[in-house]
């Protein structure tokens, strides 16, 4: 989705813009403590973060960023890149969660998934893992020094930097164990370094300043 405008080739003695990306997660603040601390580390001020209220209904998720997708290019302020932040949740998956990889395809938004849950991400930095619930993985996050506390939904980004390559690393691991599975089956999965590595590789490639979230 490019912005309407913009060149599209780089022009001679200018650095090139960088993408525009919208970020929508649930209505809590662990995803948004995180985003928000990569956006800083980055120095990215062309990422937007939006939370959405709710308690992880990846289709509302979903459906609120399309909305929100349009209204930007209706106003000729389009996203380069959207990209929505949920979980599967466990034991039980949320009902419509094919619904909602369907609606983000069809409208071309990337979703970044972990089963259970987002916590599941952040323990990779500390841990190797099998299946968990989304409650055993939060009360697992809490016992590694990243801040963390389910209840009020604590988060210190700086003590998870070390560990980033360690989680990519385990996340694909688990990528290999789990692939040809149901989604709802990859428990435990994330495909958030997905989204957090386009993210580091446009602000290396990409040093042009963009507007603020």
């Amino acid at each position: 989705m490019a912005r309407p405008g913009k060149p599209l080739r780089r022009q001679p003695g200018k650095r090139q813009e960088r993408k525009t990306y919208l970020v929508c997660s649930e209505g809590e603040n662990t995803e948004t403590l995180y985003f928000k601390g990569l956006r800083r580390e980055l120095r990215a001020g062309n990422v937007r973060i939006e939370v959405f209220s709710g308690r992880g209904e990846p289709y509302g998720v979903v459906e609120k960023a399309v909305a929100e997708t349009n209204r930007a290019a209706a106003q000729g302020d389009g996203y380069d890149e959207v990209w929505c932040v949920f979980d599967v949740e466990a034991p039980e998956a949320h009902a419509r969660l094919g619904a909602a990889v369907a609606l983000a395809a069809r409208n071309g938004i990337n979703c970044a998934i972990s089963n259970p849950c987002f916590e599941v991400y952040l323990l990779l930095h500390y841990e190797e893992l099998s299946y968990l619930t989304s409650d055993e993985a939060c009360r697992r996050l809490e016992r590694h020094p990243c801040g963390y506390r389910r209840r009020g939904k604590l988060l210190d980004f700086e003590m998870l930097k070390a560990g980033r390559p360690d989680a990519f690393r385990r996340a694909a691991r688990l990528d290999r164990l789990s692939a040809g599975l149901p989604l709802a089956d990859r428990n435990p999965s994330t495909s958030v370094p997905g989204l957090v590595a386009t993210l580091e590789s446009d602000a290396a490639t990409n040093t042009f300043p963009q507007r603020t979230a």
